[in-house]
Formats: C-alpha cells, structure tokens, sequence
C-alpha cells in the first residue's frame, strides 16, 4: 500500500484528510519534513508552503511528490507552486472524493491542476529551464522523439496540450489503459519523469 504523509498544523484538516484516504493508503501524519522521508506521496497544507521561504528546497527534500491542499489559492500561486516542484493543488473546499482522486492521480505521475492553467506553467518552466548547453544537445533530444511510435507521437502532443488520460482515449479511440502503456513507454525512451516534464520536451525539442 502506497505511504502518504499528512503535512499540516491544522487538526480539523489533518483529521478531514486522513478520513478521506484511510480507506486507500498508508496514511501518517508528518510534523518536520525529516519525517516526509519513507512517504510516496505528501499532502501538505498551503500554510506551509506560504510559510516556507524556499519552496523548492522543500519540495526536493524527498523523493515523495507533493500535493498542496487548503485554502484558495490564486492561478498565480498555484502556477508558481507547480514550477518550484510540486505536483499539484487541490483546495480544502473540494470534496474528499476529489481529494482521493486528486492523490492517486498524482501517485500515478500525473499532475493535478485546472486543465487551462497547464500551458501556463509549461510557459513559465520553458523561461526558467537552461537553455541547451550545445546544439548536440538539442540534436540528441530531437533525436530520441524519432524513437517514438507514430501513436506515441499523437499521445505526446496531446499531452503537450494538456490533456488528460481521458480525453486522449477519447481522441485517439483507445483505452485509457492503452494511453498509460504509451505514456510509461514515452517517459522511458526520452527519460522525462511525468506529463509535466514531458510536455515541456515535446515543446522545446519538437
């Protein structure tokens, strides 16, 4: 069973969250983030990402992936939160089952945002993200698309325009099971970690 931290002060919240995912996961509560070290996944308060002055430090103080949950929080913030490290927001107001839905998404190595804010935060990572050190780099990378299946291809550029799973399988009429086969196939021949980071290739070296 998958291990996800709980990371938050508030008692209300942390006592809401753990009756929504007990039933599916490990759940523990962290109180430091040496705690968050054997966690798959961390649910952590908004509060404690606004009162963190270095928000990528913490979001790379594990392997887990994050996801930020509790009060509302702007695009802005939501699209900052996503190019420092994390792996989506989901607000407190929403209820428990999406909470459910939004972790498992993000256990699968997806992110969890508004579909419309994706091109956005792919925008503000292609800014931030080093140019290539040398045009053997940019060959190389171009290169290993060409190692893509014609399906792969049209599944990649999907996600590149921020698509889900489901309306991929929709599009290209397969499974959505078929989509994730695709998906693990894609993220292994260009070595991208998830749809994120995907997208942003398929952005820059396509």
């Amino acid at each position: 069973m998958r291990r996800v931290a709980i990371f938050s002060d508030n008692s209300v919240l942390l006592k809401l969250w753990s009756h929504a995912l007990v039933s599916h996961f490990d759940i523990f509560t962290a109180s430091t983030t040496a705690d968050l070290i054997n966690a798959d996944l961390v649910v952590i308060d908004s509060q404690k990402v606004d009162d963190d002055a270095n928000p990528s430090a913490l979001f790379s103080s594990t392997k887990a992936r994050f996801l930020i949950t509790g009060k509302e929080w702007s695009e802005s913030k939501q699209i900052n939160a996503l190019v420092h490290g994390a792996a989506g927001y989901c607000a407190e107001s929403e209820p428990p089952k999406l909470l459910l839905q939004a972790v498992s998404s993000v256990l699968k190595g997806d992110i969890w945002i508004q579909r419309h804010l994706v091109p956005r935060v792919i925008g503000a990572l292609v800014k931030i993200e080093p140019e290539p050190a040398d045009i053997t780099k940019s060959i190389e990378s171009s290169a290993l698309l060409e190692t893509l299946s014609s399906r792969e291809k049209e599944v990649a550029d999907l996600i590149r325009d921020g698509e889900s799973n489901k309306i991929i399988a929709t599009t290209l009429d397969i499974s959505e099971r078929t989509v994730k086969a695709h998906l693990t196939s894609i993220f292994k021949k260009l070595d991208v970690p998830d749809r994120l980071h995907l997208a942003l290739y398929i952005k820059e070296y396509s």
